[in-house]
């Protein structure tokens, strides 16, 4: 099964990179998951409409339309999705329709990106992607890792073994 996980931030060094690394380690280990990363961070798509050439806008939409499901990690910025991550996905509409996909937002707050997550979701109907109806709400993100890489959050720990479960079982329901 061919994962496309998209890492909407694009500061180096994000919390949501750590937890969008993390559940790429875990869905090979524990679904023998293909993955393929899209950082929005190494990606550098220009301003979308600006009549600027994109020289990854063909690999990307391979990544989009090759996988079989679609997970994306995105953290809360001002109460709504990256504009970087945004700007990006706007590029691509048809690689999107009838994917699965799978939310995951992220905040160093106490409220997990709720806002984000609302609008990552409303997008996700919007392009006609099918969305999991599991999502993982990542609070306090900085302090949600060891030095090993390994989660300490309970609650985390609890959640992201669902939201994986739900989503490989509803990718492999629509492939």
């Amino acid at each position: 099964m061919k994962i496309t996980i998209v890492q909407g931030s694009p500061r180096t060094g994000s919390n949501s990179s750590k937890v969008a690394v993390f559940l790429a380690s875990e869905l090979e280990r524990k679904f023998g998951a293909s993955i393929t990363m899209v950082d929005v961070q190494k990606i550098n798509a220009p301003n979308y409409g600006s009549n600027t050439n994109f020289d990854q806008e063909e690999e990307v939409a391979r990544h989009f339309g090759d996988a079989d499901g679609l997970l994306f990690v995105v953290p809360e910025y001002n109460g709504r999705v990256p504009g970087a991550f945004k700007n990006l996905t706007d590029y691509y509409r048809s690689e999107f329709k009838k994917k699965p996909m799978a939310t995951c937002t992220v905040s160093a707050g106490p409220f997990g990106g709720l806002n984000a997550l609302h609008d990552l979701r409303s997008w996700m109907l919007y392009v006609e992607g099918v969305v999991s109806p599991t999502k993982l709400l990542v609070s306090g993100a900085g302090k949600l890792f060891d030095q090993d890489n390994t989660p300490g959050d309970a609650h985390f720990n609890i959640n992201y073994p669902v939201f994986l479960e739900d989503f490989i079982w509803l990718t492999e329901k629509l492939t």
